[in-house]
């Protein structure tokens, strides 16, 4: 016993060394070291001492970048990741050994914005800009390409005059895409917007390639020039600023501008408008017992009325969408064309008495009631043709009329839920309803909501032959209201 009490002193003294050095530690190891790795996509680069003293070096090295982007810093590339680590053992490299393989690898990064355009339909547009305000102020010169400048400052500050008897007013403006800008790094192989004229031309042209260029030849007048070339002529007039009128002068030799305009923003107009519009007269045939069969004479020659109309349009980008009648009413009446129809029969061997013929009347009805609004002429927009007109505001369901005597030669019924664009559901113009008016014109009436006449059906001038709508590939309720004459589509504003 005495002799394990001799021992005691010796016991405490290791059990307090054991605690020491289980709560204190081993003696401090002079190679234990703090260190950042980098990394390129995942794969180790090496290791550095310093992540800042990496950042500063690069930008440094990149003073070309500085002065082509003129910005202030240039960051390490997207795809780059600096941790944090402690090791007893690291080869350390230089910011310089680093930095080398960076640039050999992958593009340095400068602070700029993301700007996300996604349609309705969920199709997204990015565009990187060196500044915030680029957006805006390039959005603002395409709108002013669409839109009267002064009406646009009169909107924006609150100017606009009262309508008293006709006039406009803008009553809203937007972008009809969801836009994002978020601010982010942005690799300088990537396409980076610094400039106001540039972004305009994208955002007008959908691309940066070199317009298209035309030398003007003899003959040729801005309207020749654009439709030869597939342009409307407002898009002729905006991809030529210089010129602002389809009544200006070409010169023989001169170049212009034939680039097709390929917006990559919606950007809408809604107006107010109040106009005073034709209120057509109608043809009225009278029976003439003393004129021959097939000779015809007008009688009172036809005046149109006079109707003050109010109406809501919305334009996409300068190009009317159908448009909502709010109200009318007539200010001068029209007086009704009355022609004489002759009925006399020809006595055998007798042919009429000589003298010269009357004039055939050849008029046409309107396709629809009035008031009306044409939307969109005949002509080329946004490169392909228009080949009719698109009448819009008599509403949903309205009567469509026959212009002329003829025949049905076909009825094409939409296909729901199976694509417009097949030959089988119109082409894109839902219902549609084909009649020969005979002489070689045939007449196309499209997006109807129903159809009342048959295929091989005889028809009369003014009969209804359907009622307004938006079947097919339609922005809202109107008439394609499309002419071809011998097969070739002509301008039915023309015919009357």
């Amino acid at each position: 016993m005495n002799k394990f009490k001799q021992y005691i002193p010796i016991i405490i003294s290791i059990l307090i060394s054991f605690v020491i050095v289980v709560f204190m530690g081993t003696p401090k190891n002079d190679n234990v070291k703090e260190i950042y790795n980098v990394y390129l996509d995942g794969k180790l680069l090496g290791s550095i001492k310093s992540k800042k003293a990496l950042e500063n070096y690069i930008d440094k090295e990149q003073k070309e970048l500085k002065k082509e982007y003129n910005v202030d810093k240039i960051y390490v590339p997207n795809g780059i990741d600096i941790e944090k680590c402690v090791t007893h053992n690291a080869k350390i490299l230089s910011e310089k050994q680093i930095y080398n393989k960076i640039k050999n690898k992958k593009s340095f990064t400068i602070k700029g914005y993301i700007v996300s355009i996604t349609d309705k339909d969920g199709k997204e547009t990015k565009i990187n800009i060196l500044k915030k305000n680029l957006f805006d102020k390039a959005t603002n010169k395409v709108l002013r390409i669409f839109v009267d400048s002064k009406e646009v400052d009169n909107y924006k500050n609150d100017t606009q005059k009262e309508i008293k008897e006709t006039g406009s007013l803008i009553e809203n403006i937007y972008i009809d895409e969801t836009v994002t800008i978020k601010e982010a790094f942005i690799s300088t192989d990537e396409m980076i917007f610094d400039d106001v004229t540039t972004l305009t031309q994208y955002l007008l042209f959908g691309s940066l390639d070199k317009n298209q260029e035309y030398v003007v030849k003899p003959g040729d007048t801005i309207e020749t020039v654009a439709f030869n070339n597939k342009l409307g002529v407002e898009e002729f007039l905006i991809v030529n600023p210089e010129f602002t009128s389809s009544n200006n002068l070409l010169s023989v030799g001169q170049t212009v501008s034939i680039a097709l305009i390929d917006p990559i923003l919606s950007i809408v107009v809604e107006k107010h408008i109040v106009e005073d519009m034709d209120k057509l007269y109608e043809t009225i045939e009278k029976e003439d017992p003393s004129m021959y069969v097939g000779t015809t004479k007008t009688e009172v020659e036809g005046i149109n009325g006079v109707q003050r109309v109010t109406s809501k349009v919305k334009y996409i980008n300068g190009e009317a969408q159908p448009a909502l009648i709010a109200s009318s009413f007539v200010i001068t009446e029209p007086v009704n064309k009355v022609v004489l129809k002759g009925t006399k029969r020809y006595q055998s061997g007798y042919y009429g008495g000589g003298g010269s013929p009357a004039q055939v009347s050849g008029s046409w009805g309107w396709p629809t009631i009035s008031p009306y609004i044409i939307t969109s002429n005949f002509g080329y927009r946004w490169g392909r043709l228009h080949a009719g007109i698109d009448i819009s505001g008599c509403g949903f369901g309205s009567p469509i009329y026959s212009i002329a005597s003829g025949t049905v030669t076909e009825v094409v019924n939409s296909c729901p839920g199976q694509g417009y664009y097949g030959s089988k559901c119109g082409g894109g113009y839902g219902n549609v309803v084909y009649i020969d008016h005979g002489n070689g014109v045939v007449v196309k009436y499209g997006h109807l909501n129903s159809v009342t006449v048959s295929r091989g059906q005889r028809v009369s001038r003014g009969q209804v032959v359907g009622t307004m709508g938006n079947s097919g590939s339609s922005t809202g309720t109107h008439l394609h209201f499309e002419v071809r004459v011998n097969g070739s589509p002509t301008n039915p504003r023309s015919m009357y």
